[in-house]
């Protein structure tokens, strides 16, 4: 009986692609006139804020060490710590994607 169930498991499994529909559609890019300007500002932004951030988080971190290793008190909770470094990183991750912005409306 396990055997059997086992087989028609294993080939109910096997027969699912050969059922499926095949994909008939091609990939069609985005068009220029598909999304305004401002999506595509925001899209950058967004981008740049968060890669940026994998940058920006480590050295917040490294910088708050040193910090208080110079004797500087901070709080003694390690979620206080974390939301100081993750605040301050995206801080400097703002200021990163707000500087790229006014540099793409300027120039």
């Amino acid at each position: 009986m396990k055997k059997t169930i086992a087989l028609i498991l294993i080939f109910s499994i096997l027969a699912l692609p050969l059922m499926a529909d095949p994909i008939q559609y091609e990939y069609e890019p985005y068009t220029e006139e598909e999304f305004p300007i401002w999506a595509h500002e925001l899209r950058r932004a967004e981008s740049i804020f968060f890669g940026s951030l994998a940058i920006t988080f480590p050295l917040s971190m490294g910088a708050y060490a040193l910090v208080t290793s110079l004797g500087v008190q901070g709080p003694s909770e390690p979620y206080q710590q974390a939301l100081i470094q993750l605040g301050v990183a995206a801080g400097v991750s703002l200021i990163i994607a707000l500087t790229d912005w006014i540099i793409g409306a300027v120039g």
